[in-house]
């Protein structure tokens, strides 16, 4: 029988969640998507855009999958928002081509990293608050150069090794491209948004990137700091940006995918 091919696009709240990836034992976002569609008798394996790390959150994951069953989109969607656990959200469902595929299909990924000094009520589990003393001991700030946190992450775009923005272990593989870095002030509120696109990043790439551009934008660094890490590719050894501030923004993919 023929297999036919369905797309979903999520979002979710990272924070009740041990990451996307399946892990034996804890709550993850592929898990509960798992379990929604087991309920509907569609056994499915997953592929995503994008794995999100633990705490990170998601306004636009886009998942695959093939089953058998002949599935109306409508009742797909609404029957995966009944059975999944709370802080996923199902937001669209389609059928997709037989081609298409939520990862390799992509064109890019867009994350968008919030920091707050401190941020807004009620932003606060989706925001870096600073002074973070932890990461920055003896570093009481009352504000960031926005435009030298501009300058530093405007050093990452374009192809380049990654290797020293990458998890210890992972120096293969480590090139990437990244298509666009923005940084956005508020006019309202004292919160920055850290904006990176790239066809696709590397396990904590975007965190030890935004990590980085913190440090410049409190003058801890210059804004050289990011230019200087791709040139040496070493170890790492700077701060990685904690996972709640970072969202899944948004994923493009060629023309007619997802449908208008």
């Amino acid at each position: 029988m023929e297999r036919r091919r369905y797309a979903l696009r999520l979002a979710y709240d990272g924070g009740a969640f041990r990451g996307f990836q399946r892990q034996p034992g804890l709550p993850t976002v592929e898990e509960g998507l798992r379990a929604a569609l087991a309920s509907l008798g569609v056994p499915a394996h997953l592929a995503a855009a994008a794995r999100t790390d633990a705490g990170v959150h998601a306004l636009c994951q886009v998942v695959t999958f093939a089953a058998r069953a002949d599935l109306d989109p409508g009742r797909l969607r609404a029957a995966v928002n009944g059975a999944t656990p709370p802080g996923i959200l199902c937001l669209d469902a389609w059928r997709a081509a037989p081609s298409f595929h939520a990862r390799a299909s992509a064109s890019s990924r867009t994350y968008v990293y919030l920091v707050g000094l401190p941020p807004p009520p009620g932003l606060e589990r989706y925001a870096w608050t600073l002074p973070d003393r932890r990461a920055f001991p003896g570093i009481e700030s009352t504000g960031l150069d926005a435009t030298a946190m501009a300058e530093a992450l405007a050093s990452a775009v374009g192809e380049h090794d990654f290797a020293g923005f990458a998890r210890p272990g992972e120096q293969k593989g480590t090139v990437r491209t990244v298509l666009r870095t923005e940084v956005i002030t508020s006019t309202w509120a004292p919160l920055y948004a850290l904006v990176l696109e790239g066809r696709g990043f590397l396990r904590a790439q975007v965190r030890n990137l935004v990590g980085t551009a913190v440090a410049v934008g409190l003058g801890l660094a210059p804004a050289s700091r990011v230019s200087e890490l791709l040139r040496d590719r070493g170890r790492y050894r700077g701060v990685r940006a904690p996972g709640w501030g970072l969202t899944l923004a948004s994923v493009r993919y060629p023309a007619g995918e997802p449908p208008d």
